[in-house]
Parts: structure tokens; sequence; C-alpha cells
């Protein structure tokens, strides 16, 4: 037997990793739902310039849907509804694809053992006997790496399902028919790439949270789904809240609603049986009114109170 070093090469290709660096976007619900609706969210992520080609790398966008378990008091933590802030559970890359290039890096170099041990005519015989025992380029070819999510679930909330969803591939939102600007040149409004509807299912009356990844970045949103809908009328230092059902508009007594500017809960209440609500506290400019019904459903609002 001879060693054969002449033809048994020693280098194997190095890994060529880097996890996929992803890039910003942007995540909204543009409406709240009804429970026999299909709940939605819309992604905004740049489609034109090189930022795509890094969100492109990772294959999709990862969404998870949870369930808040108290609405109200979740509700209550948040300074700016426009902008949840729910402190995330950074994983990082993890080891998957570490052991992944370990163990074809051994493996590869494990052959390379047994290929020194016999001389090149000695596996040429071998391989042309046993045509399954030639390997080919196999050894040289580079892992197989996969795009792991860099967020592990939120521990603080019940978990609704989690999926990764083609961002690329997802049809573009399109304007509503009949929507168009004469004279406008720059097609602004024209359907875009990246610009997408993510769609949750039907989901139980109830306040939801959704977390979207991609590489290493992150957005929350949240999503009311509520058969009760609610009209209100503000002055100076009170509040008029009346709830009714969105079908058939039948009044919703019951509704535990809050008043608050952001900062606090100004005051709170409970609807009759009519479904109406009056509650007394001077007015600040801006507020809103937090509202879960006998159901379950939760519902916002928002007042702009202008003064002279």
């Amino acid at each position: 037997m001879g060693t054969g070093l002449a033809n048994a090469d020693d280098s194997l290709p190095s890994s060529n990793y880097a996890p996929p660096a992803g890039g910003t976007f942007f995540l909204l619900a543009d409406s709240s739902f009804s429970s026999s609706e299909e709940a939605k969210v819309r992604l905004e992520a740049p489609g034109r310039d090189y930022r795509r080609y890094q969100m492109e790398e990772y294959g999709g966008v990862d969404v998870r849907l949870y369930r808040i378990p108290d609405p109200m008091a979740f509700l209550r933590q948040q300074k700016n509804l426009h902008r949840i802030v729910v402190q995330p559970q950074y994983l990082g890359d993890g080891l998957n694809n570490t052991l992944t290039w370990l163990w074809d890096n051994w493996y590869g170099k494990s052959r390379r053992v047994m290929q020194r041990t016999f001389s090149s005519q000695s596996r040429q015989n071998v391989t042309q006997a046993l045509p399954e025992l030639h390997l080919g380029n196999a050894i040289i070819k580079p892992s197989r790496y996969v795009q792991n999510n860099q967020f592990s679930p939120l521990k603080k909330y019940p978990l609704v399902e989690q999926f990764r969803y083609p961002l690329w591939q997802a049809k573009p939102v399109e304007p509503q028919q009949g929507v168009k600007l004469e004279g406008a040149s720059s097609n602004f409004i024209s359907p875009q790439p990246g610009n997408i509807y993510i769609p949750l299912g039907q989901q139980e009356p109830g306040l939801y949270l959704v977390e979207a990844m991609v590489g290493g970045y992150r957005a929350t949103t949240v999503v009311f789904v509520s058969d009760t809908v609610a009209l209100s009328k503000v002055s100076g230092n009170e509040l008029l809240v009346w709830t009714a059902g969105k079908k058939q508009g039948e009044a919703k007594p019951g509704s535990e609603i809050l008043w608050t500017d952001g900062l606090g809960v100004m005051t709170r209440g409970v609807t009759d049986d009519s479904g109406t609500l009056q509650l007394q506290h001077i007015s600040p400019e801006r507020s809103y009114i937090l509202g879960k019904d006998a159901e379950g459903g939760v519902f916002c609002l928002r007042e702009l109170l202008l003064r002279k």
C-alpha cells in the first residue's frame, strides 16, 4: 500500500458563514377586527434599494402571535400606543450552524485520513468495483446552513402561533379601486415590493401582540379583536361613551372603560344597561379610551379636544 499524498488534498473549505443581518422595517395594524374577520398586520420594508438585498438573504419574516392575558394592564403600561414597547428575548444565532460546520469539517478530515491510508490506484480499484463508495466532491461542498430566528419566544405571553411568511413573494398592498390622483407624476400610490399584509386568521375577542423578526431586527404591534364598537363625545370636563355590537347595533352593557392621557388613568367606569357611561374629568388635548367588553373583546379610541 502507498500513501498517495499527491492525490489526497488536505484542504477543506472554510465556513464563510455570517448570520444574515436583516434590515429595518415597520409593523402596524391598520384597523381593529371582529371575531368573524381575518385579522392582519401590515409590514413595510425597503423594497427598492440595497437594503432589500440585505433582507432577502433571510428568506422571509418570522411572525409570532401572542394573546395578552390582562389587556387593560398591558395597555396602561404603554406610554405610546402607536409604538408598543416589549423587551425582546434575544437568543443570537445559536450553535446549530456551528455544529453543522464542525461535523462536516471533522467528517471531511476523517475521510482524508482514510485516503492517505491507501494508494490512489487502490482507491480507484475499490470505487470501480463499488461505485457507491465514490465520494466525488462531497466532502468539499460547503455546509448547508439554516437561517435561525435570533429571538426566542416571549415567556410572559401565551403563544398562539408562529410561522415564517414569504416577504418578497407576497402580493404588495394595492390602493383601493377608484383611487386616482389626477396630475400625480410620482406614482407614489402604486404597489411597492415589501409593503404587504400578513394574515393572522380569525381570532377570538381579545388583545394580541404581534412580533415580527428579520435577522437581528425586530418590531412589535398590537391587534384589537372585538365584536363591540365604542362611540364617544368629549367636552372640557366630561366624556360620554356608548358601546354597541358591531353587527346588530345592540347595546353592550358591562364594558370596562378606562380614560387615560397616556401617563396614567384619569378615571374609569362600566357601561350601564343602555351601553352608555359618563365620566367626569378635565379633558386633556389628547387622550385615549381603552375598553374591554363582557366577551373579552378589547377596543381603543383616541380623543382630540380642540380648544379655542
